[in-house]
């Protein structure tokens, strides 16, 4: 679930500080509708109660979204001159999480890190444009008969790869996606990461598959 916990606060134009709920963890499985208020760049937003204007506060949080591999901790803007000090309490504080939460969180890639949400929000605006392709190669896979192996989004994210690969046969192999691209591209060639792709494996005949998905 997502979890909310109470600050003190006080806008910039020097109005009185007063306590304000904030969350502080965000589980997009639990509380998708928080995922849009991110990429709205409004999660925690606060109105001042004196002046009325809107103000970001000074408050840490953490934004999971296991399905995409995403664990991220979002530092205040204002943190970001000292990155160094606040990467080192990302890694303790991670450390915590995974002792605490065990099993409970898969995700194994290290933690991103972002000062302000709007890196935040666009990495999820990203990985929405790459969900909309993906649907669009499934529809072309499902009508050419082929398979689909599902690979680490966190790695696709890294390698800049697609994180859904079509595959020929009754395996996925490094040729039989090779060979399932090109069935995919012969149907519809403007699905350039899967050309892309394509070329990164044919350039490298050691290659092999990416990790799977968890």
């Amino acid at each position: 679930m997502s979890f909310m916990g109470k600050i003190e606060t006080r806008c910039p134009h020097g109005c009185e500080p007063f306590t304000t709920p904030v969350w502080s963890f965000v589980n997009a499985v639990k509380s998708p509708e928080l995922r849009d208020t991110i990429k709205a760049l409004e999660l925690n937003l606060l109105l001042c109660p004196g002046c009325g204007k809107a103000f970001p506060p000074e408050a840490t949080w953490i934004y999971y979204e296991p399905a995409l591999e995403i664990l991220a901790f979002v530092f205040p803007e204002s943190y970001k001159s000292d990155e160094a000090k606040w990467r080192g309490k990302m890694e303790e504080d991670y450390a915590v999480l995974r002792e605490s939460l065990g099993g409970d969180l898969p995700v194994s890639a290290p933690p991103e890190l972002f000062f302000g949400q709007q890196g935040l929000a666009d990495l999820l605006e990203f990985e929405d444009f790459r969900t909309d392709e993906r649907d669009v190669m499934e529809h072309y896979a499902a009508d050419l008969g082929l398979s689909l192996y599902k690979a680490s989004p966190a790695w696709a994210r890294e390698h800049g790869a697609p994180r859904d690969l079509p595959y020929k046969g009754a395996a996925a192999t490094r040729e039989s996606v090779i060979a399932g691209i090109k069935d995919l591209l012969a149907a519809n060639d403007r699905l350039t990461a899967w050309e892309d792709y394509r070329k990164t494996l044919e350039a490298d005949p050691a290659a092999t598959l990416p990790p799977p998905a968890r």
